[in-house]
């Protein structure tokens, strides 16, 4: 038990730290849980309301201390409901590496558990070798770590380890002799299910999880959908694999655009709703004539008209398809420049043009990747950013999402204006105007955001 003061009074806190090494340096550093806490230690991953990870330096290595701040109330019914049982995030971490381990997979050593009152805690050793991550972004890389990787997602997921947070940065990878040996962490959402195929639910959050973690790497399409094929097979659903990747979102959103004769279709559809489209950006632009602006993706062009001749901007073209620029180069108006980029990890320096439009893009991604996007376009712009996204207060948003329930995947994603604005302040910008095509009936909206 500790003591914790509250105001003038004083609460008994119940403490708990069990040690699990035998090594004596170990016990001796991790002696109990406020020595361990008042261990130098540093940052290891992105905190979060609930968690925290730090880094702490030892004289046999590296460990990680896991620190949950509390169990939430679902998490407590599933750790009671599905095996291992566990108490709290901490312990059902330690359970599942536990039994990783026991079944020859590598997984981190485990040190100490503890617990004080609400918060939870895990201790664990280092892993050898680097994140996947790490080796899909090497100037040299190579496509053995990644294969091995998938093979070896979809072989644990077979075993009956149902981790649904796999992802290139979960994944470690290192080179033992001439063959690749992989491990995992970041365990405390596994459990345990039945050995063979694991539910086609799960199997699509993984992939999903890898094509979010590698949304900013230098990973091309073929390899990211080699990948989602050897993990697929390699969990045992090779006879539906079709029936999985169709269900899932489009791993890369510019690859759909290289198909032949689509950017031509995407140039000649609903000239009526561009125009009325168009009107939206009327109301809100908040550019000034010669300045530089980023229409990406530019798609067939349809806003240089309306960029150059009407706003009087110096317009630079940019689109992830190929195809969509060479259509956009054989319309009737062309800019002067053009550049094939990826909209989060665009090839300009900090504040490097003026502003920039991102038009019917954001609401291709998930929310995570549009955050990343925004933040590029607050990085090289020196002034403004113009934005469309798909509010989800409309008709057509409740319509999607009855089709997602029906089974389909979600292939378009909502925000609120108030969550788009937070993401734009986070960078320095504020709002300016906004506007929507008969709001909370469809769903486009269309906002400006100034440098603060």
């Amino acid at each position: 038990m500790q003591q914790a003061r509250t105001g003038g009074s004083v609460r008994r806190v119940a403490a708990a730290w069990r040690l699990l090494t035998d090594d004596t340096d170990e016990r001796q550093c991790f002696v109990d849980l406020e020595t361990t806490l008042s261990l130098p230690s540093t940052p290891a991953a992105p905190d979060n309301r609930l968690r925290h990870v730090t880094r702490i330096e030892t004289a046999g290595g590296a460990c990680y201390l896991k620190t949950f701040r509390r169990t939430q109330g679902k998490n407590r019914v599933r750790f009671a409901l599905t095996r291992p049982r566990a108490a709290d995030d901490a312990e059902r971490e330690l359970l599942v590496t536990q039994a990783l381990r026991a079944a020859g997979i590598d997984a981190p050593r485990p040190i100490a558990h503890g617990r004080r009152g609400a918060s939870s805690f895990y201790l664990c050793a280092e892993l050898d070798g680097q994140p996947l991550a790490t080796w899909l972004q090497a100037p040299a890389r190579s496509n053995r770590p990644a294969r091995a990787a998938a093979e070896f997602c979809g072989r644990l997921l077979a075993a009956g380890f149902w981790l649904p947070d796999l992802s290139p940065d979960h994944v470690f990878v290192r080179l033992v002799g001439d063959d690749w040996r992989c491990a995992v962490l970041d365990l405390h959402n596994g459990r345990l299910g039945r050995t063979g195929p694991p539910p086609l639910r799960l199997l699509r959050r993984v992939l999903r999880r890898f094509a979010r973690a590698v949304g900013a790497a230098p990973v091309s399409q073929r390899a990211t959908l080699g990948f989602a094929c050897r993990l697929i097979r390699a969990a045992g659903h090779g006879r539906r694999l079709r029936h999985v990747l169709r269900r899932l979102p489009p791993l890369h959103t510019a690859a759909r655009y290289e198909v032949m004769g689509r950017s031509r279709a995407y140039a000649k559809r609903n000239p009526l709703r561009a125009e009325r489209e168009l009107g939206l950006l009327r109301r809100v632009w908040p550019g000034n004539p010669r300045e530089t602006v980023l229409d990406l993706p530019c798609g067939a062009g349809r806003l240089l008209p309306l960029l150059a001749s009407e706003f009087g901007h110096r317009v630079c073209q940019g689109d992830g398809a190929w195809q969509m620029l060479r259509r956009a180069r054989d319309a009737d108006h062309a800019a002067s420049l053009q550049i094939q980029a990826d909209a989060l990890t665009l090839p300009f320096a900090d504040r490097a043009i003026d502003g920039a439009v991102l038009f019917r893009f954001l609401h291709h991604l998930p929310k995570h990747s549009s955050d990343r996007a925004i933040a590029e376009a607050c990085r090289v712009t020196r002034r403004f950013v113009v934005v469309s996204f798909f509010h989800p207060c409309s008709f057509h948003h409740l319509e999607r999402r009855l089709g997602v329930l029906a089974g389909r995947a979600a292939t378009r994603f909502a925000r609120t204006l108030g969550d788009v604005r937070r993401s734009f302040a986070a960078h320095g910008f504020r709002l300016e105007r906004h506007a929507a095509d008969l709001p909370f009936a469809r769903d486009l909206w269309v906002a400006s955001f100034v440098r603060d």
